[in-house]
């Protein structure tokens, strides 16, 4: 007799399980590092912000995500004088 569905499930619990594992510490890694930006900023407006660097892809997201939550158009890591900040697009 051939195997069951209901063995084959069985089969595919453990990966499925260690999928949804890194999907979700992956997602909450990202959403507490965002939620570190500033929200209370106008959209065309920089804003002075430490961990924001130019050169790092990760961080630039991170602060196109934020201002995209403060309802902008995306955003930037960019210098700020002496200091790093975060660029909301209007």
């Amino acid at each position: 007799m051939a195997c069951g569905y209901k063995a084959a499930a069985a089969r595919d619990v453990p990966g499925v399980l260690l999928l949804l594992l890194v999907a979700s510490l992956a997602t909450v890694t990202r959403c507490a590092w965002v939620g570190d930006y500033a929200s209370d900023h106008g959209c065309g407006k920089t804003f002075v912000e430490a961990l924001c660097d130019p050169a790092d892809a990760a961080q630039n997201r991170a602060c196109s995500d934020a201002c995209h939550y403060n309802g902008c158009g995306g955003g930037r890591c960019v210098y700020v004088a002496t200091a790093r900040g975060c660029y909301c697009k209007p």
